[in-house]
């Protein structure tokens, strides 16, 4: 299924609840109704949505090249999406949406408190793997970049993604961020995971090539537990 309720940046720093939103695309496939009928019930009631809150939007290419022709796109969040659906009627695949858009809300939200309780704990053995660092026996090969080196490890590692492609889920990224503040909840138990076995490693004497194998092996073993259980 399509995601239906969206937030335009990853980093903790930005995510409030008033930020979660759906848009007229979204609404329109979901409800069976043309992006027209849709996009004109917006503009008709373009006063009720914005005494809610500013009604935002963004223009999107309609061709899958990003040429030609463009659409407006309108942004609804969660109180101008139940006002405004009420506005489509009540047929089967209206009920439907307002049931699956209803408990997506809910979904972004808990996510987002994971999120943020995730790495409220993820702080203080943070501050550990700092110290283990700055104490380790190899620190001075490379000084205070091993802290970035470290980190981007365990980051890249649980997710994936490449340094750059996890800054690219922000899409307003400044040094002064870090790359824990784009991690998803899931991705942040992983994180913390690894996190402990890299501070036991380093505080035993552990060169950084055995570290990075320990710590892309210790994902690898996991994912392929993770798939075999799904067998039974």
């Amino acid at each position: 299924m399509n995601t239906l309720v969206l937030f335009d940046s990853l980093d903790l720093s930005k995510a409030k609840n008033d930020d979660f939103y759906t848009t007229t695309e979204i609404i329109a496939e979901r409800s069976d109704n043309s992006y027209k009928v849709v996009s004109d019930l917006v503009r008709k009631y373009r006063f009720e949505l914005e005494k809610i809150a500013p009604l935002n939007s963004f223009f999107k290419k309609l061709n899958v090249n990003n040429v030609g022709r463009s659409r407006k796109i309108y942004k609804l969040n969660e109180q101008q999406t139940l006002f405004f659906i009420t506005l489509l009627g009540n047929t089967p695949a209206v009920v439907q949406f307002k049931f699956d858009l209803a408990a997506a809300f809910v979904a972004m939200r808990n996510e987002l408190q994971a999120r943020k309780i995730a790495r409220a704990v993820e702080k203080p053995k943070g501050i550990t793997l700092h110290q283990a660092i700055s104490e380790w026996n190899h620190y001075s090969r490379h000084g205070n970049t091993w802290h970035t080196i470290i980190r981007s490890l365990l980051a890249t590692t649980v997710t994936g993604l490449t340094k750059k492609q996890i800054q690219a889920r922000d899409t307003d990224w400044r040094k002064e961020k870090t790359l824990l503040d784009l991690l998803d909840s899931v991705e942040m138990e992983r994180y913390k995971m690894l996190e402990s076995i890299a501070i036991a490693m380093i505080e035993a004497g552990s060169d950084y090539e055995p570290l990075k194998v320990a710590i892309k092996a210790t994902m690898t073993t996991k994912k392929v537990h993770t798939d075999q259980s799904k067998d039974f």
